[in-house]
């Protein structure tokens, strides 16, 4: 029985109180008069700042296009610096864009709903994210008060310093929890939902299309696995290119599986496709089983048939097959070396076993007393232990596991398709979170992976789509408003009196 519509006001009107409003206007005003005082001097710089000004302008003012434009420009950023050295060799465009975002949430809702009393983060989650940041944070104040004196904090190649490191990685331990409060905060109905979505699709088709023509487009990197040169897509390879791949696929996928149109079902499904095709050809091989292991959870979580976990016996079969198995062998490839990195992480905590190295110190320690010197643990937990020490260690498994009950239970009490089909994504990449944690710094990484603030903004993605699915309460109650509740299921058919009235709502 439909009810009664309730109008909700738009996302992207504007809620900036007064005093913000005049800031806004004013600063506005007076950029745009030293651009005309710029322009005939230096042109090009003139017309880019305008343009520049003119889009955060319009993000302010429509601001369900922060986070796709976002999405569209934080992960390209990050093969192009702002500097060459220095602290702007740590910064992106991805990282200033986040900053916009922010301050829009601060002014847009935080200040509008300050004595509203709303909890913006569920205490499951919130108390596990306070302990870690408390803890790296003490991690890094320890390892200034008391540095290894064996140990030089500097980069070989660099002029980067310590204390920029350090800074580094307090933005990554702070910004990117920030998007489980940001992104709900911003995102209060299902076409701000949608716009996401579209973003992510867009985004997750340049770097898939990028991955399989690497060849005529000559994207390659220079590590090879058994002869096969591996793509390099906006300065991401190997198992990082295919992990974020891999999470524009659990998106596609969770739309497949909860799609009731037919034509739109099988768009989806091609894109899924192109997806997972793009996750194969990055020759990650943590990332092919990253990607068997989320589909597989997602049809099982979609369809309820848990039968399909037999299918698990498959790989072991698969790794019979001559050929197939020599991607896994250590005496024709890389890989085994993952042992003497791992014993090397494990003695490197043992240097300072109460409070770690320092969270972001990695990078030197391993230089010194490391055996196999690659800069990184290759490995999530040994990671954090090294850095944060054992207590580090903890609240990351605390956290982990609060995110795998959230993630349950949001999939179970979603009420719509769209609802269900973004906690069903989040479910098969949350596997890869897990399991992809023994093999990299999926989840909190370093800032000593890829240097500065790089990791920040490719973690972003994985972040955000965490935060959307924290968002599915908001939106929903817009479907309730407009009909009964329904049980979503893969392969429902509506009514079609059903269908045309919720259209706006429930159509994928």
């Amino acid at each position: 029985m439909i009810r009664n519509k309730i109008s909700f006001p738009p996302s992207n009107s504007l809620a900036l109180p007064p005093a913000a409003m005049s800031v806004v206007l004013i600063t506005y005003l007076v950029l745009c008069v030293g651009l005309a005082y710029l322009m005939p001097f230096f042109p090009p710089l003139g017309l880019l700042g305008a343009i520049v000004i003119n889009l955060v302008v319009l993000i302010f003012l429509q601001s369900r296009l922060a986070l796709p434009f976002y999405i569209l420009v934080a992960g390209p950023s990050v093969a192009l610096s702002l500097a060459g050295s220095g602290i702007l060799s740590r910064l992106y465009i991805g990282n200033l864009l986040f900053l916009l975002i922010t301050v829009i949430w601060i002014l847009q809702i935080v200040l509008p709903e300050r004595k509203s009393g709303r909890v913006l983060l569920q205490p499951m989650l919130l108390a596990p994210l306070l302990a870690l940041i408390l803890v790296g944070l003490v991690s890094i104040i320890y390892s200034r008060l008391f540095p290894d004196p064996n140990v030089p904090y500097t980069y070989p190649h660099s002029n980067v310093s310590i204390t920029i490191t350090n800074l580094s990685e307090m933005a990554l331990l702070i910004g990117l929890p920030l998007f489980l409060v940001l992104v709900p905060g911003v995102i209060r109905s299902v076409r701000d939902v949608r716009w996401v979505i579209g973003a992510y699709v867009c985004i997750g088709t340049l770097y898939a299309l990028g991955t399989i023509f690497a060849a005529p487009l000559g994207l390659y990197s220079t590590q090879v696995l058994l002869g096969n040169r591996r793509p390099q897509v906006f300065g991401s390879v190997s198992s990082g290119l295919g992990g974020l791949i891999l999470l524009f696929t659990c998106i596609a996928f969770g739309q497949f599986l909860f799609t009731t149109r037919g034509k739109t079902r099988l768009l989806w499904g091609l894109v899924s496709l192109i997806f997972g095709l793009g996750v194969m050809m990055t020759f990650g091989r943590e990332s092919w089983i990253g990607l068997f292991l989320a589909v597989l959870i997602m049809v099982a979580f979609g369809t309820k048939n848990w039968l399909v976990l037999l299918v698990l016996i498959i790989p072991p079969i698969l790794l019979l097959i001559p050929g197939v198995s020599d991607f896994f062998d250590p005496s024709k490839v890389y890989g085994v070396d993952r042992l003497k990195i791992w014993q090397d992480a494990y003695n490197i905590w043992l240097r300072s076993p109460y409070f770690g190295v320092g969270a972001g110190n990695y990078q030197f320690f391993d230089r010194f007393y490391g055996t196999d010197i690659v800069g990184l643990a290759h490995n999530q937990y040994l990671e954090v232990l090294a850095e944060m020490g054992l207590q580090g260690l903890i609240c990351l498994i605390w956290l982990l596991v609060a995110v795998g009950i959230q993630t349950f239970k949001s999939f179970k009490e979603a009420k719509t398709n769209l609802g269900k089909s973004i906690a069903l994504a989040y479910i098969g990449f949350y596997t890869n979170i897990v399991f992809g944690g023994f093999f990299t710094g999926i989840f909190i990484p370093s800032s000593a992976s890829r240097g500065g603030t790089a990791p920040f903004v490719e973690a972003s993605y994985r972040w955000l789509l965490l935060g959307l699915m924290l968002s599915i309460p908001n939106w929903e109650k817009e479907v309730e408003e407009t009909a009964e509740p329904r049980d979503a299921q893969p392969g429902n058919n509506l009514t079609e009196l059903t269908e045309q009235e919720l259209v706006p709502y429930l159509r994928t």
